[in-house]
């Protein structure tokens, strides 16, 4: 089985999917989380990569998307599934996406889109936090009571990210919405879009998820 997952900042997209990912042995390839770490190097595309996340606040080029894409997919057994987070998130990255997984003897089954209103989102990625070393996520006054407290798993110092400051959230959104919603739309109008109120709790989501799929 290969699947996409969509969904707003805030909308639990990166936990449900590691969920998804555990459940039916799928390989989790979060897009998001390899910009981060190719931006933390020292490289040409690194400092690229950087400026536009972290000082433009601008999206990836679809040619630099497709290009890292790829470089993660030829790694995969084509008989091990996948579960692609955030990509295509543009229309332009739709072909080459599919083109890819076919490449690499994979077929795209569902696309899951995890509906979030856009306030819910402001206030749930203003009380977000995550742990650098293991990349553990965590929601202040749930998980951690303090941005000050040490991450509970593997006791690493935990932080907000960077581009999770309000400007930077409020720019990510309305990207969203403006280049990520009509990629949404085309699978919607192809019958392989599955949609989930993601205003509930993570196991209810989780839940109506698997009885979708």
């Amino acid at each position: 089985m290969n699947l996409i997952i969509f969904g707003p900042q805030g909308s639990g997209k990166r936990v449900q999917a590691k969920k998804i990912a555990e459940k039916y042995n799928l390989e989790h390839i979060e897009t998001g989380q390899i910009f981060r770490k190719i931006a933390a190097e020292n490289t040409q595309l690194g400092k690229k990569i950087h400026e536009l996340m972290n000082e433009k606040k601008e999206m990836i080029p679809d040619s630099d998307t497709v290009e890292v894409l790829k470089y993660y997919l030829d790694k995969i057994s084509p008989e091990k599934g996948v579960i692609l987070d955030s990509a295509p998130r543009t229309m332009g990255q739709i072909e080459p996406v599919e083109k890819i997984l076919k490449e690499c003897g994979k077929s795209l089954d569902k696309a899951i889109y995890i509906k979030l209103p856009r306030e819910e989102s402001i206030v749930r990625i203003s009380k977000r936090h995550m742990c650098p070393t293991c990349q553990m996520d965590f929601v202040l006054g749930k998980n951690i009571q303090s941005a000050e407290d040490r991450c509970p798993v593997c006791g690493g110092k935990i932080r907000q990210r960077k581009d999770d400051t309000p400007e930077g959230v409020v720019k990510r959104l309305d990207v969203f919405y403006e280049t990520t919603a009509p990629v949404i739309d085309y699978y919607r109008k192809k019958g392989m879009l599955i949609e989930i109120d993601g205003n509930q709790e993570i196991e209810k989501v989780f839940e109506d998820i698997i009885k979708n799929i």
